[in-house]
């Protein structure tokens, strides 16, 4: 656990290069996961207050995870600018949720990260419960 409460998910794409995800709140809980995909240039410390406020709700805790997409905040740079691609990036969340084991989560969008909310609502639209 991070001195910000939250514990930091490190997890490898397809292609190998670390993605970093802030992993807030109870793994465990009654309470579906909330997912939080910033916009184009922004990263996972956009959705601090918002994770921290959800994951420690005294009466519906939730876990919470921020990604850092590839050559964002925390997330290792990707040298092929082809690979900043939404079908990329769409690929990266289904690995980060897979190894989180989340199957089913709330999405949250900002710019860019509700167009990749829109990928996957096309793609896996099981997983996608708001």
């Amino acid at each position: 656990m991070a001195g910000d409460r939250y514990a930091e998910l490190v997890v490898s794409a397809a292609d190998g290069l670390r993605l970093f995800t802030r992993d807030y709140g109870p793994r465990a809980c009654d309470a579906l996961p909330v997912v939080c995909l910033p916009g184009l240039s922004r990263n996972s410390a956009d959705f601090h207050e918002l994770a921290l406020a959800l994951s420690g709700d005294p009466q519906r805790p939730r876990r919470v995870l921020a990604l850092d997409y590839r050559g964002r905040g925390r997330s290792e740079y990707d040298p092929d600018p082809r690979n900043y691609d939404i079908r990329i990036e769409l690929g990266d969340l289904l690995q980060v949720l897979t190894v989180a084991g989340v199957a089913e989560a709330i999405l949250i969008g900002t710019s860019r990260g509700g167009l990749i909310t829109m990928a996957l609502a096309a793609a896996r639209p099981a997983l996608l419960r708001g």
